[in-house]
């Protein structure tokens, strides 16, 4: 049932009441109940019975079911009525409740959120989940009203930590900032059926880690049968390294898992594992499980002759279109290879790194198929740059997730460059560094003001020529699209850098710069004249009462200093008015977006989610953290 459609039945069903109370006064009067007692009567649960049933209304509008809101990874909620620019500048956020899990302080996974939903003492409940590295799922009343969580989900891995360093260095990850490592990816809620799908690591009983998928019931917060393990191979076939093509348990499962339909029949559960990024690493893989039986259907690798490709999207996750259609962006790999046959690229023959691809899912008598369908390369590692013992240089393409705007064939793609690509999904073009694929020429979106057009050779400079020359502008949180009372628009903030807000044009594929945030994202490293700065930058949602003018909102979070991929940082939320800018512009050229409120203002401090994104929905702000809390804000009074 749609937002509207629930809404509608509200209304239906207040409009009921109002006629059954009416009809019980006229009852009450022909008893002989005096005519003031029995209308005073009346009146009073008409008016209990309207509230409640205006409460209703306002609960059923935003379930917040998968990362960034929707298949298309847009980041927009369009449904929001309560925080406006107006109401947030005037009265401030204050933050009225904490939800706190206490099996690990390092929430990776966006929370989700669903309103009216049952839960184990048999009443509905506006609910927050947040999934832990813990591995149990946690359910929060938002109203302060009960908490659930399931059991432990198998014993999550624990790496040892390094003497005299405090890190947790494994094979899963080498920056050992993470304490344990259990559910990283954003589950997804499948709300048809009242459950949860999510995958982690469990522990095995030779004390090793291993991928495993799994179905919650959320009205009972238990598991539905058993983990299902996550396996894939080429079988008997060998890579250029010698190694057989499989997924590894060590592998990171980080990008937000898909439901393809989100809402409806017969879904298919999707989710994509990182490969790696030196000569001999694994391969990057796509995965199918159907949802009706919850076996493993489908497997696809992006780099069965060479190495890398993994699709890990900084957390966010594959988009899937109208039709089914699965996209994705792979990252580093592949390499020229000599070999007594002659010399091998391996990009765009048999691999696809540094790609945008579009997969097709079919089912048939003998089993279903995930094959590649389409595809676009707009560089290979091999004609990068070299440094000493790579082949390749860190572009990292798939550092942010492929965004599909609703009303056009358009998607949106971009990465460690920093530079964005606006491509026809319809005809990606299987092509290698061919431009003329483009809707639009690419630009740098996350620094240099307009936005610096890409001439020449894919390659990128650091930093700006007048600011900042040797940091790095890396995207990873992918572009946001609104379609607001201004009309398309994408907003980007890049690492070292402010926000971006730019407009799009859904025909044409055009970005044009619109304004850009004072702000910048780790900013005593962004401007220390040496190093290379701070990792993520900002990650981003936008919030909406639909087109209403007035309405938009932009919000961020972001490290107010440090390195947020080396360490544990202090963190920031942020909130812009989406569209009116601040009257005293960045320069003469360059309109400012206006600061309307963030979370050091209302005297809240916490240590930095590095690719969390906020979840705005139902006049409520969630802000996730490396704390074990999610900090949940509204109105001040």
């Amino acid at each position: 049932m749609t937002t509207n459609n629930l809404n509608r039945d509200a209304i239906w069903k207040s409009e009921i009441w109002k006629g059954v109370v009416c009809l019980a006064c006229v009852v009450l009067r022909l008893q002989g109940v005096r005519a003031n007692r029995g209308w005073l009567f009346a009146i009073a649960i008409l008016l209990s019975l309207d509230s409640l049933f205006v409460g209703m209304q306002a609960t059923a509008g935003t379930a917040v079911l998968t990362r960034s809101y929707d298949n298309g990874r847009t980041g927009a909620d369009m449904t929001e009525t309560v925080l406006t620019p107006a109401a947030v500048a005037a009265k401030g956020l204050t933050r009225v409740r904490s939800f706190a899990v206490d099996d690990d302080p390092r929430i990776e996974a966006q929370p989700l959120y669903a309103p009216n939903v049952t839960m184990p003492d048999g009443r509905p409940h506006d609910v927050l989940f947040v999934a832990s590295m813990g591995n149990h799922v946690w359910a929060f009343d938002v109203d302060g009203n009960g908490v659930w969580k399931t059991p432990q989900l198998g014993a999550p891995f624990v790496p040892p930590e390094v003497p005299g360093q405090g890190h947790r260095s494994t094979t899963i990850d080498g920056w050992g900032i993470n304490i344990a490592w259990g559910i990283l990816s954003t589950p997804v809620i499948d709300l048809d059926a009242n459950r949860m799908y999510c995958v982690n690591w469990m522990v095995q009983p030779n004390g090793k880690p291993a991928l495993f998928a799994h179905r919650i019931d959320l009205s009972t917060m238990t598991e539905i049968g058993t983990p299902e393990p996550v396996v894939a191979s080429l079988g008997t076939q060998i890579d250029a390294h010698g190694r057989p093509v499989m997924l590894h348990p060590d592998q990171k499962q980080r990008a937000a898992l898909l439901l393809v339909p989100l809402r409806g029949q017969h879904k298919t559960l999707f989710f994509a594992t990182t490969g790696g990024e030196n000569p001999g690493a694994p391969h990057g893989w796509m995965v199918a499980f159907d949802v009706d039986t919850f076996k493993q259907t489908a497997a696809w690798v992006s780099t069965p002759s060479s190495f890398g490709g993994g699709m890990w999207h900084a957390s966010q996750g594959p988009a899937a279109d109208e039709s089914g259609h699965i996209y994705a962006i792979t990252a580093n790999g592949g390499y020229v290879r000599l070999h007594p046959t002659g010399v091998h690229d391996f990009n765009g023959i048999t691999d696809f790194a540094e790609a945008v691809v579009r997969l097709r899912y079919e089912k048939g008598a003998n089993g279903a198929a995930l094959t590649l369908d389409d595809w676009f390369i707009p560089f290979r590692d091999s004609d990068r740059s070299t440094m000493p013992n790579y082949d390749y240089r860190d572009q990292d393409f798939g550092s942010a997730a492929p965004v599909l705007p609703p009303g056009s064939d358009l998607l949106l793609a971009s990465g460690k460059d920093g530079i964005l690509y606006v491509l026809d999904r319809a005809n990606l073009g299987k092509k290698i560094a061919d431009m003329s694929m483009l809707k639009s020429p690419p630009i740098y979106v996350t620094y240099n003001g307009i936005g610096l057009p890409v001439t020449g050779n894919i390659d990128f400079p650091l930093g700006s020529p007048t600011r900042n020359p040797s940091k790095t502008h890396h995207l990873h949180g992918s572009p946001v699209f609104w379609n607001g009372s201004k009309g398309p628009m994408i907003f980007t903030w890049g690492e070292n850098e402010s926000l971006r807000a730019w407009t799009l044009n859904l025909q044409t594929g055009a970005v044009g710069f619109f304004a850009k945030g004072a702000e910048v994202a780790s900013a005593a490293l962004a401007f220390s004249p040496t190093g290379i700065g701070g990792m993520p930058g900002g990650m981003l949602a936008v919030s909406s009462n639909g087109q209403a003018p007035g309405t938009g909102i932009v919000w961020a979070l972001a490290p107010v200093d440090g390195d947020a991929n080396h360490g544990v940082v202090e963190g920031i939320a942020r909130a812009y008015d989406a569209t009116t800018m601040d009257p005293t512009p960045i320069d003469p050229q360059t309109p400012k977006l206006k600061l309307l409120w963030d979370s050091h203002r209302a005297g809240v401090t916490f240590n930095h989610s590095k690719f969390c994104t906020p979840v705005v929905a139902d006049g409520r702000l969630f802000v996730p953290t490396y704390d074990g809390r999610v900090d949940m804000y509204m109105l001040n009074p």
